[in-house]
Formats: C-alpha cells, sequence, structure tokens
C-alpha cells in the first residue's frame, strides 16, 4: 500500500509539472495596456495604436494604449519595467531606451535586465526640417547660415535623450556649429513650433507627413542612404561626413514575463505588420515594418547599445 501511495504521488508531481501554469494557459483573460512613453500626437502614440488595432482581433483582447510621458521615455518605461510580468502590460519602446542607457548617470531600471525583448516593430530615420519662413532648402544652406549666425539658429527636440536631441547634437558637432537646443515634450509640440516660426528647425522622425504637405521646408534624411518614402531628400552624410542616425520602435515586456507569452506577441506582431492596412499607416508616418523574433530583438538591441555608446562617448554628453 505504502508504494502504491508514493507512485500515486510521484505521478501527481508529474501531471502538476507537466500542466501550463494559470496565466500562461489562459491568457489574455483580460484587457491588455500598450504603454507609449511619449506624449499623444507623436510617432510613438501612433504605432503604438496602429499595433493595438491589429493585435486586438489576433489575440482575443482589448489593448488599450496609455500615453506615459515625462524624462525622454523613461517614465513610462520605467513603469513597465517595474510593472507584474503577467502578460497584461508591455511597453512600445524605441532608440530612446538605448539613448538613455548611456546618456544618464542615474537610471530608474535597467534595459538589459528589467525588459524582455519581443519584437522590434519599425524602423524610421528623422528629417531634418526647417520653418519655411528661414528660407533655406537644403542641409547645406542651414550650416552656412549656422556659420554666418553663430548660437542665433534654435533646433527643436522631441525631449532631452531623445534621437530628436541626438540628431541636433550630432549636427552641431558634425558641421561645427553653434546653435541653441530646445527641448520639447515630444515630437508633436516641437514641430508645432517650428512650423509657427518659434524655433527653426529640428530633426525628428515625426516630421515627413508635415513635409509632404510645404507645413515644413524638408531639408534631409538622416539615414544613410535615401529612402523611397522621401526620394527628394538627400542623407544627412552628404553634407556632415558621416552622419548616420535611424530610430526604431519594438516592444518589450517587463521582465520574466512567461516565454509562451513573449513568444505568442512576437508571433501577432509579425501577422500584423503582414497586414497591408498596418503597413499603409506606418507608411504615412515615414516608417518601414521591421518583423522580429524575441532572439532578433535582442541582437539588434545589443549591437545598437555598443554603436551608441562609443558615439556618445566620442559626444562626450553626460545628462544628471
Amino acid at each position: 500500500m505504502g508504494a502504491l501511495k508514493r507512485l500515486m504521488a510521484r505521478a501527481c508531481v508529474i501531471l502538476v509539472a507537466a500542466i501550463p501554469t494559470t496565466a500562461s494557459a489562459a491568457w489574455p483573460e483580460r484587457i491588455i495596456t500598450l504603454v507609449a512613453p511619449f506624449p499623444a500626437g507623436g510617432n510613438a502614440d501612433a504605432v503604438a495604436r496602429i499595433l493595438a488595432d491589429g493585435l486586438q482581433p489576433i489575440l482575443g483582447q482589448s489593448i488599450i494604449v496609455e500615453n506615459r510621458p515625462g524624462a525622454g521615455g523613461m517614465s513610462g518605461s520605467s513603469s513597465v519595467a517595474k510593472s507584474r510580468p503577467d502578460g497584461y502590460t508591455f511597453l512600445l519602446g524605441a532608440l530612446a531606451n538605448v539613448l538613455n542607457e548611456h546618456l544618464y548617470r542615474q537610471k530608474p531600471f535597467d534595459l538589459r535586465k528589467d525588459l524582455a525583448p519581443v519584437s522590434q516593430v519599425a524602423s524610421v530615420p528623422n528629417y531634418f526640417a526647417a520653418t519655411p519662413g528661414l528660407g533655406i532648402n537644403t542641409l547645406a544652406d542651414l550650416v552656412a547660415r549656422a556659420k554666418a549666425k553663430p548660437g542665433q539658429l534654435t533646433c527643436a527636440t522631441s525631449g532631452v535623450g531623445t534621437s530628436g536631441h541626438i540628431a541636433c547634437e550630432m549636427f552641431k558637432r558634425g558641421a561645427d556649429v553653434n546653435v541653441l537646443i530646445v527641448p520639447y515634450r515630444g515630437g508633436a509640440p516641437a514641430i508645432t513650433d517650428v512650423m509657427a516660426g518659434h524655433t527653426d528647425f529640428l530633426a525628428v522622425n515625426e516630421a515627413l507627413p508635415f513635409i509632404r504637405d510645404n507645413r515644413l521646408k524638408g531639408l534631409a534624411i538622416t539615414s544613410p542612404d535615401r529612402s523611397p518614402l522621401a526620394p527628394e531628400l538627400a542623407p544627412a552624410a552628404e553634407t556632415i561626413r558621416g552622419f548616420n542616425l535611424v530610430s526604431w520602435y519594438g516592444v518589450f515586456a517587463p521582465a520574466g514575463t512567461p516565454p509562451e507569452i513573449v513568444a505568442k506577441v512576437s508571433a501577432a506582431i509579425a501577422a500584423t505588420l503582414k497586414s497591408q492596412q498596418s503597413r499603409d499607416r506606418l507608411t504615412i508616418l515615414g516608417a518601414t515594418p521591421v518583423e522580429s523574433s524575441p532572439k532578433e530583438f535582442a541582437d539588434f538591441l545589443a549591437q545598437e547599445s555598443v554603436r551608441w555608446e562609443t558615439i556618445i562617448k566620442e559626444m562626450n554628453m553626460v545628462l544628471d
């Protein structure tokens, strides 16, 4: 009898071990939150909403986009890093996440330890653009104007530590000019002020739709090559040697999220990005869809980290 009890107990242990955890087996049972760590109206917000619309029918659950701006994306990203890893909170991260790892002395979380890569979503270059009233047509014109009026031109950024901030710093140092860098709380308010002529120029990834309708004067693209989405814009590298900045967006989960949930969301993102409707909506933003597995996204992040650590050290940029 004792041997039978031991055998039954062992069988129960094996059976329980074979059953998936309730969280991952029944997931998703309730609303999922996708945090966009930048203000509404910018590309991060738009990409998050494109994703939410595509993922909802695939996952069979409502997805809400929650904007939590602040500190160049760190506030919202930190909130996700500290969330329960139960598959109900995700982050729409960006290049700013990698930049902040190397810009700030003090950070509220560790990107590599506290967040799990799920999938890259899109790549998008930044676009140099000026207020139409400035009366310039090319990036070379902007460099000449900045040299003629040292310290007088203003470069609007989408926030401290963002790709728009880094683009302005790269312009300033690469062209050897003195311009005033003005941070805003997101790309949308920066664009609004440049269109109104309150600031002179910018280099944000949200600018393409405003260049297309002539509310901003397009000067250059920050990718090393021309883009089919804006073939008329020459690469900034033709004016400033070695200029190369391409932003991106990707989804993260809190570290410790069950890998089967991460894999399921990654596959759902890939399916969303195959949708022509989603691709068309991204194209309007000037973005190119990028599908990747969690491992591919992790490898990409590692490469980005090495690259930007070197660039930021060369520019001697440190933020408190």
